[in-house]
């Protein structure tokens, strides 16, 4: 084999191993919440960032709360024959999503900037921002109607933001699933000395975490989405919306269905259909 073949020296080995752990290491600490940019005229997209990190990305944007400096001395721009410049009264107009970039004297959108996908257009309020100040009015078409572009990737941020403040339930699923156990008890009730996997995980979150504990004690019994009956809606919910999700991303494009059948420990046939197509991203 050596005729073939070069010995490589351990040394060598050895600091190529560490080289690679090293980058590794580097490539991980790219990404650190309380480095990210505030000015939008600055920020890298979404899209630049770890697939892994971008939700919690856009939570610390959200959570930040959009790019206002209303103390800032605006620029002022010529516009025909007059000179005009962000006013910050717009502020309290727009102020959930409107931000202003101090590098590039524009204004931005950030429900936009975190949930916009990069191959819709309209990037006035996102790539460039917008300067024309004396069209104010072109704030109010950019937010439009009910269900707008604008309006729809805002409910996103707020949806994430909900499944951001229940992500126990989601933790507690994968636990109880990585491990191979049961959700349901035998006795579910207040008094029964086991609830369960699901409901004593839960119970011991909540012992933990104050918020957790404060919902449980306040909320009413059928806003819990404890019951067994409320988990298989949520779960067809999910199933369902998943199949419209696919069949729109799906279109006309080619696709194969793959199917696999199994018995399980109750003599139960259990079908798998798997869905293999490329979609738009590639």
């Amino acid at each position: 084999m050596e005729k073939y073949f070069k010995r490589t020296s351990s040394l060598e080995v050895g600091s190529q191993n560490n080289s690679l752990t090293s980058s590794n290491k580097m490539r991980l600490l790219e990404f650190k919440i309380e480095s990210l940019i505030a000015d939008p005229g600055q920020r890298p997209k979404i899209s630049s960032y770890h697939p892994n990190n971008r939700d919690k990305i856009r939570c610390a944007y959200l959570q930040k709360g959009p790019c206002q400096p209303r103390t800032h001395d605006f620029s002022q721009t010529a516009c025909g024959s007059s000179f005009r410049r962000f006013n910050p009264n717009w502020f309290d107009d727009c102020g959930n999503w409107l931000e202003y970039s101090i590098s590039k004297d524009a204004a931005f959108c950030l429900c936009y900037y975190l949930m916009k996908h990069e191959t819709e257009g309209g990037d006035a309020f996102v790539t460039n921002g917008f300067s024309n100040w004396k069209k104010k009015e072109r704030l109010q078409t950019h937010v439009g109607i009910h269900d707008s572009a604008h309006n729809q990737v805002w409910r996103k941020c707020e949806a994430l933001m909900k499944s951001k403040q229940h992500i126990s339930a989601a933790i507690e699923k994968q636990f109880l699933l990585r491990q191979g156990l049961a959700f349901r008890g035998n006795d579910e009730t207040d008094d029964s000395v086991n609830q369960g996997n699901f409901l004593e995980l839960l119970n011991f979150l909540a012992q933990h975490n104050e918020e957790i504990d404060r919902a449980f004690k306040n909320a009413r019994g059928n806003v819990k989405l404890r019951a067994p009956s409320i988990q298989k809606d949520i779960v067809r919910a999910a199933a369902s919306e998943m199949t419209k999700v696919i069949v729109n991303d799906l279109g006309d494009e080619l696709f194969a269905v793959l199917i696999d059948e199994v018995r399980d420990i109750s003599i139960k046939e259990q079908m798998s259909v798997c869905l293999r197509y490329v979609n738009k991203e590639g």
